[in-house]
């Protein structure tokens, strides 16, 4: 089984994520309705439940894909995000076999980290799922 996502770490809190690449081309290329970008939502609003967080829909998907392009926690501005510059080497036919850099935002405190981890990898976990519904 390929590694699909591996935590960077840059300091106290704040981190970035390396996405393989073939799973985000793969995701990316898969177009799914606005109703099921809401139901992944849904997903990830429990496990924000669970951790005790109450700010809701947290992630944003690139136009009708299954492509993350930002997990949003809405505290100060935390967040884990692509560039645009990442999602275009997506979209064109490309030889690069280098990671999707993801890179956090106004992170300050270890729980806000391990909430964005646990829901970029919630995402990876119901991706298939997520794309087939």
């Amino acid at each position: 089984m390929d590694i699909l996502w591996t935590p960077d770490f840059y300091g106290r809190c704040d981190f970035g994520v390396n996405l393989n690449r073939d799973f985000a081309r793969e995701m990316i290329e898969a177009k799914v309705s606005n109703e099921k970008q809401i139901m992944m939502n849904d997903v990830a609003n429990g496990k924000l439940k669970e951790l005790g967080k109450t700010w809701l829909n947290p992630y944003q998907f690139h136009e009708n894909s299954c492509f993350l392009s930002q997990i949003y926690l809405g505290e100060n501005g935390v967040w884990l995000a692509t560039d645009r510059q990442n999602i275009e080497s997506l979209l064109v036919e490309s030889k690069l076999e280098k990671a999707i850099e993801y890179s956090s935002h106004n992170v300050d405190r270890p729980a806000q980290a391990y909430t964005l981890m646990v829901l970029f990898g919630t995402w990876v976990e119901y991706a298939d799922a997520f794309k087939e519904a």
